[in-house]
């Protein structure tokens, strides 16, 4: 009869990164590059309204010569 070695001592979260790799991806990227993906977001967000400024500033314009 072989015999059976006995249990390892180990923490419960010694196998989380294995168990569930979305929540360590989002772990270390956020860690890390939090702040530049806030600065992009925010950049976009900005670049996004200045944009619609222009699209939509002739429109208002022409309203605005013409009285109406």
């Amino acid at each position: 009869m072989p015999r059976v070695l006995p249990t390892g001592i180990r923490p419960d979260t010694a196998f989380v990164w294995f168990l569930n790799p979305l929540k360590s991806i989002k772990y270390l990227i956020c860690t890390r590059y939090k702040w530049l993906i806030i600065k992009i977001v925010l950049a976009l967000l900005a670049l996004l309204m200045l944009g619609l400024f222009l699209y939509s500033l002739p429109g208002y314009m022409v309203k605005k010569l013409l009285g109406a």
